[in-house]
């Protein structure tokens, strides 16, 4: 929920968008999500997106409930908005609901490398933002493995965006990542509308899905 006050684990009492910093989005996911969902934004909240030390966006309520940004209308170019508007298939008995220490782990199944105490960071709080229930995860394992996996990253009462979506390499092709998808836009609930943020090279994966160009709906 997006709430004027936000307390953080720590105990900190923050301005609600802030609360995404505490959730572990990235700067793209935040700025997407609160575009979304700029008319419940509070007047006077803001969030500040950074890369290499300077700020790169700044989304804010003046008062007219409306986004500003400091890098112009789309400070995150050549990334989409999808959302979907299939018709749900049956669940995967594949996929099941991750838990907190899957959340925790997921950098290490990307990169395939140790995390440095940021990336940690990151993770330890989508955890958090799982136990808080603003986010929730979908994978499939084997053996224990975890293989692939979805996760709605950010969600109010109106909209969910869908995010970390990854297969290992090895089991690609055999809808496992489009099964943990589906879970996701599932779990958002009919009164929910689901998105998905991506690049241009995977629109057409999340095409097949049901999801559809915000630019031609």
């Amino acid at each position: 929920m997006l709430n004027d006050r936000y307390i953080t684990p720590a105990g900190e009492e923050i301005d609600a968008a802030l609360s995404f910093l505490s959730h572990g989005l990235s700067g793209a996911e935040a700025y997407t999500f609160l575009r979304l969902n700029r008319e419940k934004l509070p007047t006077g909240c803001f969030w500040c997106a950074f890369e290499n030390g300077r700020v790169k966006s700044v989304i804010y309520n003046n008062g007219d409930r409306t986004v500003e940004t400091a890098a112009g209308a789309e400070p995150y170019p050549g990334l989409l908005t999808l959302r979907y508007m299939g018709t749900l298939p049956a669940p995967d008995p594949r996929v099941s609901p991750l838990t907190l220490a899957d959340a925790q782990r997921i950098y290490t199944v990307i990169s395939g490398k140790k995390m440095t105490p940021d990336e940690e960071a990151r993770y330890v709080y989508r955890a958090r933002a799982m136990r808080d229930g603003l986010a929730k995860g979908y994978g499939v394992k084997e053996n224990g493995r975890l293989l692939s996996f979805a996760f709605i990253v950010a969600q109010n009462e109106d909209s969910a965006l869908i995010g970390d979506v990854f297969t290992v390499p090895a089991f690609r092709g055999r809808g496992c990542g489009g099964a943990c998808v589906l879970a996701c836009a599932a779990a958002a609930g009919p009164e929910k509308t689901a998105y998905v943020l991506c690049e241009e090279k995977n629109k057409g994966f999340y095409q097949k899905l049901g999801f559809t160009d915000l630019r031609v709906v």
